[in-house]
């Protein structure tokens, strides 16, 4: 799968988490380079003006590289046991909590088997998701749309010869999904199987996990509503770590570099309000990851802000300005 500039070995043997978490988790790097969308794609008309129609692919831009998520059907029942079936790309917090335990799980589990809790309950609770029935619903449906995404990874370079290549990879994320729940909301584990297809696994889980503690992750996910607060959170650790390894990076990091990486289907202006409201939610767990991002302005006619700076911890005090301030 696609990888983004600036990124390291993948090795993360040699990460460490602080002594206060032990328990490390995962997300795959190639969703935070390319996000999910925060609410439901719809289709555009050629002016660029939303509809109501439901759009079934969602795409992403991180310089050369690009990514297409499109949905596949997924098959869904209701109470009485009929099935429904529609195509859904995933969005929103619950896809990203699906993609946290999914990767972590296979990590944990050295291969794509994935294990799922003994009852439904249980899963929303490993989840972080507070038990009801219109939770657990959203969660499967999620969970399903997930699984049945298909991705289009395309690398644009130039080589020797000055001939233009186009490189790319397609990959369904599931392989085979068997999840039976019975009325009482117990999970049939013997019944209940979810496989990550092999080159899911080797390109985008195997080869890019971002390790991080699961204790700020936690706090995080019960306190906000808001996807991109989630992914700007494991983005930052992910970042600031290459910082602390002495990995190049960027001076500044534009608002529409930002936008066009974190999925905003919105203005840039907007975009820049919503990544400030995210950052200040997480400094609420996590104050000295924001300490390290510096908002840059650039003087004019009021102040304008370009983008951001990132920092290494041995920095934090020195007189710039945060994201929090």
């Amino acid at each position: 799968m696609t990888k983004s500039t600036n990124e390291p070995s993948g090795d993360v043997a040699q990460w460490s988490e602080s002594s206060e978490d032990s328990r490390i988790a995962h997300y795959p790097e190639t969703f935070l380079s390319f996000a999910l969308p925060h609410r439901a794609p719809v289709m555009r008309t050629s002016g660029g003006e939303k509809t109501d129609i439901p759009s079934i692919s969602w795409e992403r831009h991180n310089g050369n590289h690009s990514l297409t998520m499109t949905a596949g059907i997924i098959t869904t029942v209701d109470r009485d046991g009929t099935p429904q079936t529609e195509r859904l790309v995933p969005y929103g917090k619950y896809s990203r909590i699906l993609l946290h335990y999914l990767c972590t799980e296979a990590v944990k589990a050295g291969g794509p088997h994935i294990s799922l809790a003994t009852s439904y309950k249980g899963f929303l609770r490993d989840l972080g998701i507070p038990w009801s029935s219109r939770n657990a619903r959203e969660v499967e449906r999620q969970l399903r749309a997930l699984l049945a995404l298909t991705l289009q990874s395309t690398t644009v370079s130039t080589d020797a010869d000055g001939d233009h290549l186009v490189h790319t990879i397609n990959c369904v994320v599931g392989e085979e999904v068997t999840i039976a729940f019975s009325p009482d909301g117990n999970l049939n584990e013997r019944k209940s199987q979810l496989v990550l297809s092999q080159r899911f696994y080797d390109q985008v889980v195997q080869r890019y996990p971002i390790p991080h503690g699961r204790h700020r992750w936690e706090q995080l996910v019960s306190l906000t509503k808001s996807p991109l607060t989630l992914d700007i959170f494991l983005w930052l650790k992910h970042r600031l770590y290459q910082v602390e390894q002495g990995v190049p990076t960027r001076a500044v990091i534009s608002w529409e570099a930002l936008a066009g990486q974190f999925g905003a289907d919105t203005s840039v202006k907007a975009f820049r309000k919503k990544f400030i409201d995210a950052a200040r939610e997480i400094a609420e767990v996590d104050p000295n990851l924001i300490a390290r991002v510096e908002r840059i302005d650039q003087r004019g006619t009021g102040r304008l802000v370009r983008g951001i700076r990132l920092h290494s911890a041995r920095e934090i005090g020195t007189g710039y300005k945060t994201l929090a301030d």
